[in-house]
This record gives structure tokens, C-alpha cells and sequence, in this order.
């Protein structure tokens, strides 16, 4: 069974390389709009996953994790807004590329802040039985929702998440 700290890193890396990939299609507006369809769906689908999944664990297992917590899915409502900026906008244009670099910007920022504050205590804190298991339902979420099918890209108040989840 699959570590959920182990599939999350493995996106954060696609992400990474994914992104860097789209900067070489500024001349190709067509292969950049093919790239960034499938991107933008799988950093939603990773963002949907993680809140389904390894955050009421991290809630349930980390002490104090609930700051971290909600400063992530505010992380996730900046990465959305990007997407939604760039499916309103022409591919290829200024406007299109500066929402995919809005999304860029805070998916980077995400990922920095996640590796750093929340997976290296859920690693240290949760049996790896436990992340197995979780990880196990993460993937199965993913691939229940591979392309972003069934969700709705929608922003979640963190507030209102983190008393979702603690109480």
C-alpha cells in the first residue's frame, strides 16, 4: 500500500516538472492550453484529495495543526483562483499566462509550506500503517476523480474546514 506522504511528494515533483514544462510553451498556444487542461486538473484533484483525506488526519493526529491546517486550504483557494483566471481568459494571452503564473506562484508556495510545516510531522508522528491506509484512500480518490471528474473547483472557507473537521 502506498505511503500518503509518499503520493503527495510524488505530485508535488509532477507539479514541479509539470509547470516548468508549460514555460517552454509560450510559443505554442495550443500545446501550452493541452498541458495546462491537464495540469490545472490534477493540481485540483491533489488539492480535493489532500482535503478529503490528509487533512482531517493530520486534525485528528497533529497537536496544534489546525493554523497549518487552514493556512493550506487558503492555499488551495489561491491555486483555484488561478485556474478559474485562466479559464476565463484566451489561451495563450497575457492575461492567460499571468493566471497560470498566479497559479504557479502559490502552488509553489503551497508545496514549500506543506513539505516543510505538514508532512515532515505527520511523518514523524503517524505509523506508517496509518499513512498506508490513508494513502490508500487518497489514491482511490484520485482515480475516483482522475481529470477532475465530479469535483467542483470550488473555494473552502478554512475557517469553517478546520471546525468542519475538529469538531
Amino acid at each position: 500500500m502506498p505511503d500518503v506522504i509518499t503520493l503527495i511528494l510524488t505530485d508535488h515533483e509532477t507539479f514541479r516538472r509539470r509547470f516548468a514544462e508549460l514555460e517552454k510553451l509560450r510559443d505554442d498556444p495550443t500545446a501550452a492550453g493541452v498541458l495546462w487542461a491537464e495540469l490545472s486538473a490534477h493540481l485540483e484533484v491533489h488539492a480535493s484529495a489532500e482535503e478529503e483525506h490528509f487533512y482531517p488526519a493530520m486534525l485528528e493526529r497533529i497537536d496544534d495543526a489546525e493554523d497549518e491546517t487552514k493556512d493550506a486550504i487558503g492555499d488551495h483557494d489561491d491555486i483555484r483562483e488561478g485556474i478559474r483566471r485562466a479559464a476565463a481568459a484566451e489561451v495563450g494571452s497575457d492575461e492567460w499566462w499571468a493566471a497560470v503564473q498566479e497559479a504557479r506562484e502559490a502552488n509553489d508556495h503551497h508545496l514549500e509550506e506543506e513539505e516543510q510545516d505538514d508532512l515532515a510531522p505527520f511523518l514523524q508522528n503517524v505509523p506508517a500503517d496509518v499513512r498506508q491506509q490513508i494513502g490508500e484512500r487518497f489514491r482511490a480518490f484520485q482515480r475516483e476523480h482522475a481529470h477532475g471528474a465530479g469535483l467542483s473547483y470550488e473555494d473552502k472557507d478554512p475557517d469553517e474546514y478546520v471546525e468542519q473537521h475538529t469538531g
